[in-house]
């Protein structure tokens, strides 16, 4: 489905589940939406949750507007949308740059969210991501694209921990599936790593956050480091900190029933 938003743009969204269970929005990363579908989307449609997925601008089947992204422009998006599909105030759940962007809502938007779970949220970055970042910026805007086969190295390096990357039935698989994103450029790749390169939020403006928080950390994530994530529990008032072990940044496809089960946890189930 498709909806055209208040902020000029026109996102591809899905929703699925119980049309009157509570609604819970996922929020993806630089990537796209149906990354969610395999373990998040049927596991919380079957607690009984409305789930709502959707895709960024900038990346299809949404509108591919140009860059500059921010994102403050990112949250006002997802702030739109849920006025727009009526689901406020909804429980929340964003990973990677959709968990950063759920940050700037809390703080700009509380009235709209029931719950925030932020998963691999990168805050605050450390001197290794900024390389990351820095050098995929580079490369962005040179028009510079790797081989396939040391895109997909690269990215499973930073992405997943050392037990998974040594797991042969597990890595394969997702080798080749991350060949594609080699071919992923375009409008949005560039717009959402110069929104991530250039946020820098203010740690006084997220101590007065209301919103009732989970925050997880993953214990080999250099995209997000675990003390960073405890630093940003520590700061969002009452916010609840949880840690996966021996994960990467990538929890989503590492340790999916961990994830599930600390959202069940925080979230609870419509059906209770």
């Amino acid at each position: 489905m498709e909806i055209s938003l208040k902020t000029g743009v026109t996102l591809s969204y899905d929703i699925f589940g119980d049309p009157d269970g509570s609604p819970v929005l996922l929020v993806p990363g630089q990537h796209q939406a149906n990354l969610f579908n395999q373990m998040q989307v049927p596991f919380l449609t079957k607690r009984g949750h409305r789930v709502i997925t959707f895709d960024h601008r900038g990346v299809p089947p949404s509108q591919e507007t140009p860059p500059p992204y921010t994102m403050e422009g990112l949250a006002e998006d997802v702030a739109a949308l849920i006025e727009q599909l009526d689901i406020g105030p909804c429980a929340i759940v964003g990973y990677s740059l959709g968990a950063t962007i759920i940050l700037e809502l809390a703080v700009e938007r509380p009235e709209l969210l029931a719950k925030a779970a932020l998963v691999g949220v990168p805050w605050k970055p450390s001197a290794l991501h900024r390389a990351i970042r820095e050098d995929a910026l580079e490369r962005l805007r040179a028009g510079v694209v790797m081989p396939p086969v040391m895109e997909g190295i690269y990215r499973a390096m930073y992405l997943f921990g050392p037990r998974a990357l040594n797991r042969d039935a597990f890595i394969g698989p997702y080798l080749e599936g991350l060949r594609g994103l080699a071919e992923s450029g375009g409008h949005g790749a560039l717009g959402h790593a110069e929104a991530s390169a250039s946020y820098d939020p203010d740690p006084k403006r997220i101590a007065e956050i209301t919103v009732p928080c989970l925050v997880v950390g993953m214990e080999h994530d250099i995209m997000s480091p675990y003390p960073m994530a405890r630093e940003l529990a520590k700061i969002i008032p009452g916010c609840e900190y949880r840690e996966i072990k021996n994960s990467g940044h990538a929890a989503l496809l590492e340790k999916p029933t961990e994830v599930n089960m600390l959202l069940d946890e925080f979230l609870g189930g419509a059906k209770e």
